[in-house]
């Protein structure tokens, strides 16, 4: 059963602008949906439509059978976690968390004790109960701000980026903590972040918001596998996808993707999605992941699903070496700059690349949705 349900959502901020252009979506119960996009696309926006502390220009909110857009933040039953921590700076940690539950009411002095305490314990920070927060890191003023969350039983808890402001090893940890919140609470959870490998590693399910829309919303698996717009095959991966200018050709029965760098073979079950957008420009979508040196390649590679590129650059990362590579001029002036993964000994190489056909993505070149999953 779906706990939150958006139908329709805007938030129009005057004539021109607006934040949230018609926005639905479910989050089921003990489900954590993470809502990601670039800056300014309306997710901030919309979680502060979902706390309440935005009014709702039109559409509607409901937790369970709830309609709650009239209904003020603090009968919500609402935990929220913020960016910049929210935490009050003349009280002590142990206040801090307990503020929500006094602010509510009907809890006992013991019941506010035992809460307190448990939720310090969780995140770690028992020895901080009668520190100010000045006292605190980063770090530990996070936990303060997931402690308090935790402390209240909450039909929904919301984050707004909570780990932009804290370093790679602090974010590291303050994300196994959120997890760990959500193991402990497993209510419907709406985590706000621009960082698609953070939203890919918490999220049950990812939105992605673009403009003030939601672009397309699924697992993120569908998301990286299966774009319905360029922009979500952009946004989502890293690196980014390598993107070409191309144009759909047929052969008889074949059909065949043309590019400046590359001309290759269509595969057989693409053929009906693509048929009527022969002769049409298009833009190519080839993933870093699905280009490989022959040697290498979980395919076979011919010369109908080949591009040749000159190695120029190694970028280590976690993940392995990132290679960027241009395009074999030849006879043609066009040149393009793609990424793969690569070990550094093909540096300075001219190499050929065998591109895996049956993971390519095609995309209308006006439109920019997807020719194969739109």
């Amino acid at each position: 059963m779906a706990v939150i349900q958006v139908r329709n959502l805007v938030k129009q901020f005057n004539a021109q602008k607006f934040g949230v252009k018609d926005v639905s979506f479910d989050v089921k119960d003990g489900e954590f949906l993470a809502l990601v996009g670039p800056s300014g696309c309306g997710k901030t926006t919309t979680l502060r439509l979902l706390a309440g502390l935005e009014p709702v220009s039109s559409g509607e909110i409901r937790f369970g059978d709830r309609l709650v857009n009239e209904i003020r933040p603090r009968d919500r039953n609402v935990a929220m976690v913020f960016q910049d921590y929210a935490v009050f700076p003349h009280l002590t940690v142990f206040e801090n968390i307990a503020y929500g539950l006094r602010a509510r009411g009907g809890f006992t002095r013991y019941e506010i004790d035992q809460r307190v305490t448990n939720a310090a314990k969780m995140f770690r920070i028992e020895p901080l109960l009668k520190r100010k927060p000045r006292q605190l890191s980063g770090g530990e003023r996070q936990r303060v701000a997931l402690a308090r969350a935790v402390a209240r039983d909450a039909e929904v808890y919301l984050f707004d980026e909570p780990l932009s402001n804290l370093d790679a090893q602090l974010r590291h940890q303050a994300r196994e903590d959120i997890m760990l919140l959500h193991e402990k609470k497993p209510k419907p959870t709406v985590y706000v972040t621009h960082d698609q490998s953070e939203a890919m590693a918490l999220g049950d399910r990812i939105a992605v918001m673009r403009s003030g829309k939601l672009e397309q919303i699924g697992t993120g698996t569908e998301l990286y596998s299966q774009p319905n717009s360029l922009f979500v095959a952009f946004f989502i991966g890293a690196p980014s996808i390598n993107l070409f200018d191309g144009k759909l050709v047929a052969d008889g029965t074949d059909i065949y993707v043309e590019c400046a760098p590359f001309k290759a073979l269509l595969s057989r079950q693409m053929i009906p999605k693509v048929s009527a957008h022969v002769g049409k420009t298009v833009k190519v979508g080839v993933r870093p992941e699905d280009m490989h040196a022959p040697k290498q390649a979980p395919f076979a590679v011919t010369d109908d699903n080949t591009i040749h590129g000159v190695l120029n650059e190694i970028e280590p990362s976690a993940s392995g070496c990132v290679a960027y590579l241009t395009s074999a001029q030849g006879e043609q002036d066009y040149v393009a700059t793609f990424r793969i993964r690569l070990p550094a000994s093909y540096l300075g190489k001219d190499i050929p690349l065998g591109i895996n056909m049956e993971k390519i993505h095609l995309f209308d070149a006006e439109t920019e949705r997807s020719l194969l999953y739109g």
